[in-house]
């Protein structure tokens, strides 16, 4: 994930430089406070960003914690955004390992536009309700509405998409939308948000803002979340 913006209204990030407790070569990793008798900062997991600090911009290398026979010195370091208020993008991912999002084919049609019934993704399981669907190809491309109740293959929206669905449609849905608050749920590398997982609320990640493309935008691979850390050291709200 990269900065995006300041809620502030401001567009510079603000950094410090901090030892860390552990090797880290990826650059856009969200960092927590030092733990307890702890030598550094550290990584936050793929589950959780409780006692945010700021995300990472240069890589802190490998790990070491003995004294070296060259006298070098073992501190490693990393650069941290530490922005109180800042927003950062992260992709949105369809699976733990980062891979694209995947998109449903339309099998019904709904001349209502509130009904969406897809092949190739079940939006019931893993559980999507609470997040988003959104036109991928077809009449409703590039158009987004919540899904408020899931069912086998199934995401119903109460906001009419404006045109009829039919059949051979495609759409991409994704688990978190604006003002909701989430567990955090990264990818493997830590920078990407997995889209495709049951989550339940909490005050860990607030998301911001959503961009969503359809197939010309590369929507699978190109479609964005903006969140914002609540529970965050910088931003006095650390629980």
């Amino acid at each position: 994930m990269e900065f995006n913006n300041d809620m502030g209204g401001g567009s510079t990030t603000y950094v410090k430089k901090y030892q860390v407790a552990a090797t880290n070569t990826t650059i856009g990793v969200p960092y927590l406070k030092v733990a307890d008798g702890g030598t550094g900062i550290v990584l936050a997991s793929t589950t959780g960003a409780a006692d945010f600090i700021g995300v990472n911009t240069d890589a802190a290398g490998t790990y070491v914690t003995a004294q070296q026979t060259d006298n070098s010195d073992t501190a490693r370091l990393t650069t941290i955004i530490c922005n109180p208020f800042a927003v950062y993008r992260a992709r949105l991912c369809g699976g733990a390992a980062n891979e694209a999002l995947t998109p449903g084919t339309e099998t019904a049609g709904s001349t209502s536009g509130l009904v969406v019934t897809v092949s190739g993704i079940d939006p019931n399981s893993p559980d999507l309700n609470e997040g988003v669907v959104w036109g991928y190809s077809g009449a409703n491309s590039g158009k987004v509405r919540s899904i408020i109740t899931t069912a086998a293959n199934v995401a119903n929206t109460t906001v009419a998409f404006p045109y009829d669905i039919a059949i051979g449609d495609r759409f991409l849905f994704a688990n978190l939308r604006p003002t909701r608050t989430i567990l955090a749920q990264f990818g493997t590398d830590m920078t990407t948000i997995d889209a495709s997982a049951t989550l339940s609320g909490d005050a860990t990640v607030i998301t911001i803002e959503m961009i969503l493309n359809d197939l010309a935008g590369e929507g699978a691979t190109q479609s964005y979340g903006l969140i914002q850390f609540a529970d965050s050291l910088f931003g006095a709200t650390i629980t």
